[in-house]
């Protein structure tokens, strides 16, 4: 049976492959490279195998553990491992948009593009703060990533505004409009499984 410490390491790969596949799906957004989305792909098959792995150690570990206390954190290390693995899902929703772009020949405009670009990197660092602080083993360091609380609601908000004027006044097609909003949805939906992650995080009390 895995001890806690080998069960949080393969936590930090997870998130490490996890932050590799946000990456891969954004440079395939920008790219509109097909290979760039199989090799994005690829990385949701290791995600879900490690999901499955370390979900069931840790259940494995938590039955094995007298204290209520030292279950607890195996249940918030559970929650995070399937917080990971939503944020894969998110991920591949964003792909099959992608596809949809590539095939239909799509562009976005400018303006779409830049206030896409704006979500996607205030998600991309809160993922990147989270991958480090698991990597370094350190949950103080999850503490930057909530410092930098943003209201991406709001901007989200403002930018499906934006889109529909964009749409009303003819910049954009229906179909160029309803891909921007779910990507727009998916990119909001991995920052806040990242916070989710950062918050459960600061739970756990070495």
């Amino acid at each position: 049976m895995q001890d806690l410490n080998s069960i949080t390491t393969q936590i930090a790969q997870m998130s490490v492959i996890t932050f590799k596949m946000l990456d891969l799906t954004h440079k395939a957004f920008l790219e509109h490279d097909t290979d760039l989305i199989s090799s994005a792909l690829e990385e949701e098959k290791k995600i879900n195998d490690l999901e499955k792995e370390i979900r069931t150690a840790l259940i494995e570990l938590g039955r094995s553990y007298a204290r209520k206390e030292d279950r607890a954190k195996t249940i918030i290390y559970a929650d995070v491992v399937g917080d990971l693995e939503l944020i894969g899902d998110y991920c591949k929703d964003i792909l099959e948009r992608v596809q949809i772009k590539i095939d239909e020949k799509l562009l976005f405009s400018e303006d779409s593009v830049k206030e896409y670009e704006e979500l996607y990197h205030k998600t991309e660092q809160a993922l990147k703060e989270v991958t480090t602080a698991l990597e370094a083993g350190d949950t103080r360091l999850i503490k930057a990533v909530l410092k930098h609380e943003e209201h991406i609601d709001t901007l989200v908000d403002e930018y499906r505004r934006h889109h529909n004027q964009r749409l009303i006044d003819g910049v954009c097609n229906p179909l160029e409009c309803n891909m921007f909003l779910n990507m727009l949805d998916f990119t909001a939906a991995i920052y806040y499984h990242t916070k989710k992650i950062a918050r459960n995080l600061l739970k756990i009390k070495k």
